[in-house]
């Protein structure tokens, strides 16, 4: 037949109609549907190898992966020509509610700038607590003082140490809360010592070029108790009998080694390491090779102290240290139950044995000795921390300044005096100039 012919009869036959077959979707491809529990439920794993993609029509970007082992709610959509994929979790330990809220957060922090997928990948990549604390305590060894270390190793062992295998991003503001407030209420000091080398660790991260920890500091949180802030404990002149009679409960070298911190204001660390080659009796000059500031220092030795210690060392049969124990050390490391004596035969239960070094300074600011002399004692870098934290007026001396402003005003409205300031002691005598 010609072709002419053909083309013709096949004009006038009737077209076949083609059956619209409902194809199934490849696998891996995404399909579109309302996800809720009963259809997420009766979703099929698929062989090994299968993936099935199915998008939630309800959230935007909501999808849900099927592998042969689970099924994984993920987020994903493309940001400014990057596609950014980020995983909520698995169902059924999220449901699709869940995964939804999860998904708009997810949308919210992308919409502000926040990168929640490379946020990820970087905890992923971050180092531990004891991997900081390994590279903090050697990196900084230089800038740490001496006698802050043994303090820091204890520190760790006892509350840190718990922390060594979590990542920086699980230590979190209210479990370093828990931590601090948890030692406070036994011991404050102790607390805000511990929260202040934490704070320091995550500081460290952030300046660190190594390290670039971009989070916030969880320890960075002011102090909650009062029982926290700087001690203003003091021997009065009244409480000086009672005291004394504590010592005298005492052993003779446990009593010296106390009148020794008391007479010359030094910390009790530096008292109980005393050596004989280092006192200068004759002069009253003690050379005290180690301090707190890791810098040799010089303190004055009053007479009542110098004839005390003249008379030990007649007696004692140690050549190098002045309180000798058979410690690890070879001095006296132990003071617990020597001081608890102390307290319970004077009666003062709250005094403490760092107190006694505020005392020598508040009495000679009573005295009227100049504050930079004190401060030269104490062996202060900074004159502000003898002024503000070692220094406070007794009793008598803000009673006897009292009266003498009131005594003032009273004179100018020609009042009468009291008749026990008239035949009181010279208070203007002590504030004379």
């Amino acid at each position: 037949m010609p072709k002419r012919k053909r083309r013709q009869l096949k004009k006038k036959l009737p077209r076949r109609r083609k059956l619209l077959i409902r194809k199934k979707p490849k696998p891996g491809k995404s399909q579109p549907v309302k996800l809720t529990k009963s259809k997420v439920s009766a979703i099929k794993h698929p062989v090994k190898g299968g993936r099935d993609i199915y998008r939630d029509t309800h959230t935007p970007h909501l999808c849900l992966r099927v592998t042969p082992t689970a099924k994984t709610f993920y987020w994903e959509k493309t940001v400014r020509g990057v596609q950014k994929r980020v995983t909520i979790g698995r169902f059924p330990e999220i449901n699709v509610e869940q995964a939804r809220v999860q998904a708009a957060d997810i949308a919210a922090d992308y919409v502000k700038g926040v990168d929640v997928q490379e946020n990820r990948s970087v905890k992923r990549g971050e180092g531990t607590f004891g991997d900081l604390w390994q590279d903090y305590r050697e990196r900084r060894k230089r800038k740490v003082k001496d006698g802050d270390s043994p303090t820091l190793d204890y520190q760790w062992k006892r509350f840190f140490k718990q922390w060594e295998n979590k990542k920086l991003s699980e230590i979190t503001y209210s479990r370093a809360f828990r931590l601090i407030n948890g030692i406070r209420k036994k011991a404050p000091f102790h607390a805000n010592r511990i929260q202040r080398h934490g704070k320091a660790m995550f500081n460290f991260a952030k300046r660190d070029r190594q390290w670039r920890w971009s989070g916030e500091n969880p320890f960075d949180f002011d102090s909650v108790s009062e029982r926290g802030r700087a001690r203003e404990m003091r021997l009065e002149a009244k409480d000086m009998p009672a005291f004394m009679n504590g010592l005298d409960a005492c052993s003779k070298s446990m009593r010296l080694l106390f009148l020794s911190s008391l007479y010359t204001g030094r910390r009790m660390g530096e008292v109980q390491a005393m050596c004989w080659d280092d006192l200068d009796l004759e002069t009253g000059v003690w050379k005290i090779p180690k301090t707190k500031s890791g810098k040799k220092q010089e303190a004055m030795m009053p007479t009542a102290l110098i004839e005390q210690l003249i008379e030990r060392q007649h007696k004692t049969n140690d050549p190098t240290w002045v309180f000798p124990s058979p410690s690890k050390s070879g001095h006296v490391q132990e003071i617990k139950k020597a001081w608890a004596l102390v307290r319970n035969v004077s009666g003062m239960h709250e005094l403490q044995a760092r107190d006694l070094r505020r005392t020598l300074a508040s009495w000679a600011q009573d005295v009227n000795v100049p504050i930079a002399a004190v401060q030269a004692q104490l062996g202060h870098a900074d004159i502000s921390t003898t002024a503000k934290h070692y220094t406070t007026i007794s009793r008598d001396v803000k009673r006897a300044a009292l009266e003498l402003t009131v005594g003032s005003m009273m004179k100018a409205a020609k009042l009468p005096r009291p008749l026990m300031a008239r035949t009181g002691s010279n208070l203007e005598g002590r504030f004379a100039p």
